[in-house]
């Protein structure tokens, strides 16, 4: 009684914390925005092609790729307040570039680079939240931390789709510059945690200084349960237009937003208090059958009740897997451990919607909703074996950190 008395007293809601936030939503709704339209603008504008336009949408995940796997060693040593920095500024410059970009190859080249920034600057500040919260309240912490990117998942696309009907490609643009530049100022606005000592670097190259293998079940389960997921980033509008539900898509992610919200405000302290498979099972069985129920719609209610069912999934898979994650690795290891899962996700983005387009091609949007809800059965079994059961019959053997 006395020690969870005691957890109450620690504070979440510090300085670095909010800024952490704002920083946070700030520069992911950048991300949503800008990958929910670009493959349009590439069709719309650049007259490109279908495959040439999910390229331009999805060369924004290399560079994130290649940003996350660079970085993660050298988060210990050159902080993360000066990554978040740098990488924001320049971020901002990217954006800039979009209106001058009239080329598909030009507008290839910013999108990569956007993507190193965007992948630097999201390590640098999960690293800084995850260092920053008390380890009794850290799954309650990263839930209310997470909620940043619940609203700006909901927000980025919504926006982007309300904009996109208009034709007004410029004013998606600028939304960016703005929210891009709001991050920079926030950034320079933080203190640098204190983080781990600096680990003695060696020599050579070695997978060990990219990859935290504490870390890489709940990445792996991450990546099955988003590439089922990625397919309804991408394609919700065209189905909704296909079935006659445009009004219903539309508000589709502002739906999935408030299942984030609500998970994240009232269930978040379950992982605390009862542990992952209490917080997380529950979750993934619904966005099961949520995406079973979008794949099979003939409402909008039901559109709608299956966005509300996959925004609790992603709320809880989010905060669940990194705080299972940090709790895993060695503290000097946050920085490569937190990289490790933000990798998988972000493959699972960039592969995701060019298979989810294939299978769309053979069976329609409809039955490749259905075929992703299977998906995630596999996600779930997948979290069962390598993690859930094991961490119920041994439980003390998880309790480190």
């Amino acid at each position: 009684m006395e020690d969870r008395s005691q957890a109450r007293k620690e504070p979440l809601f510090t300085r670095n914390f909010v800024l952490c936030t704002v920083t946070s939503f700030c520069f992911t709704i950048v991300f949503f925005m800008f990958y929910t339209g670009m493959s349009s603008y590439s069709s719309d504008v650049l007259g490109a092609g279908s495959t040439v336009s999910g390229l331009v949408a999805s060369i924004f995940i290399a560079g994130d790729l290649v940003a996350r796997l660079a970085i993660g060693r050298g988060i210990g040593s050159i902080g993360p307040r000066r990554i978040s920095i740098v990488c924001m500024a320049l971020g901002t410059v990217m954006t800039l570039l979009y209106f001058v970009s009239d080329t598909v190859a030009s507008i290839c080249i910013v999108r990569f680079f956007h993507g190193m920034t965007y992948g630097a600057a999201a390590s640098a500040i999960n690293t800084m939240v995850a260092e920053g919260l008390p380890m009794s309240r850290r799954g309650e912490g990263l839930g209310y931390f997470m909620l940043s990117y619940s609203f700006a998942s909901a927000v980025g696309p919504f926006v982007c789709m309300y904009l996109q009907n208009s034709g007004t490609y410029d004013d998606i643009f600028m939304i960016g510059v703005a929210a891009s530049a709001v991050a920079t100022v926030t950034s320079a606005m933080l203190k640098e945690s204190k983080g781990p000592a600096p680990v003695r670097e060696r020599k050579g190259i070695h997978v060990s200084d990219y990859i935290e293998r504490s870390s890489l079940v709940m990445s792996v389960v991450a990546f099955v349960m988003f590439f089922s997921y990625s397919g309804v980033l991408t394609f919700i509008a065209p189905y909704g237009k296909e079935i006659g539900l445009t009004g219903y898509a539309t508000v589709f992610f502002v739906v999935l937003s408030v299942g984030t919200l609500i998970c994240r405000l009232f269930l978040g302290k379950i992982y605390d208090l009862r542990g992952e498979n209490v917080a997380l099972v529950p979750s993934l069985v619904l966005y099961i059958a949520g995406m079973f129920m979008l794949g099979t719609v003939v409402s909008g209610a039901e559109m709608l009740v299956s966005a509300f069912f996959i925004g609790i999934m992603i709320a809880m898979l989010s905060s669940v897997a990194q705080a299972v994650i940090i709790r895993r690795a060695p503290k000097e290891r946050y920085g490569v451990a937190v990289s490790t899962y933000n990798v998988f996700v972000d493959l699972s983005y960039a592969i995701g919607p060019v298979v989810n387009g294939f299978v769309i091609g053979a069976v329609g949007y409809g039955g490749n909703y259905v075929l992703m809800a299977v998906i995630g059965v596999a996600g779930l079994v997948l979290y069962l074996l390598l993690h859930g059961i094991p961490v119920h019959r041994h439980p003390e053997s998880e309790n480190t950190g």
